[in-house]
């Protein structure tokens, strides 16, 4: 049993034994308990555990390799990848799940780098699109290989090609769930 399933486990016996259980919470608790099953705790805390050390040691070793932190590497992608290299604030901070003003904050260290630059849109002019620079472009084009090695090296290695597909399945209907619930 992980840490983290001990503790949950824990806390919801003694959640259950210091109060009266009412209908409708003895349906939930049941509910609970079918959805979240044991293997289910461990997948949660093995995901968050990957999760951050994934995040720390790619985030790192990128920067370390070529000065590019992985949220600005991360931003430069989604930005590569849009049509005409350009995306509104709005659709940037819903690619990197960015709340605005934290958007707002990477926005302004990645211009003061040169790597993009504000647009205004036509026909628009309260808002501004952001778009790729030439530098910023060559700066995608040296990390992308380097990134790519890295989650090889981190992430691609422990996963079997038998198992792929079912992770890939589970992490995507996770992330359209919560973007669909968060509004994003």
């Amino acid at each position: 049993m992980s840490v983290v399933s001990q503790r949950v486990a824990t806390r919801s016996a003694s959640k259950a034994s210091s109060r009266p259980r009412a209908t409708k919470d003895a349906h939930v608790s049941e509910l609970g308990r079918k959805l979240l099953t044991l293997p289910r705790l461990n997948a949660w805390g093995a995901f968050l555990t990957a999760h951050k050390a994934l995040e720390t040691i790619l985030s790192r070793e990128l920067e370390s390799a070529c000065g590019l932190p992985l949220t600005w590497f991360d931003a430069l992608a989604q930005l590569r990848m849009a049509p005409a290299q350009r995306l509104t604030m709005g659709q940037l901070a819903t690619a990197l799940l960015f709340s605005k003003s934290g958007l707002t904050r990477l926005v302004d260290r990645l211009v003061e780098a040169g790597l993009v630059q504000r647009l205004a849109r036509p026909g628009d002019r309260r808002s501004l699109h952001i778009a790729l620079t030439d530098a910023g472009e060559e700066k995608y084009r040296q990390a992308l290989p380097i990134h790519l090695g890295h989650v090889k090296r981190h992430f691609a290695a422990y996963i079997e090609d038998g198992e792929a597909t079912a992770v890939e399945s589970a992490l995507v209907r996770m992330a359209n769930a919560v973007r669909r619930e968060s509004g994003l």
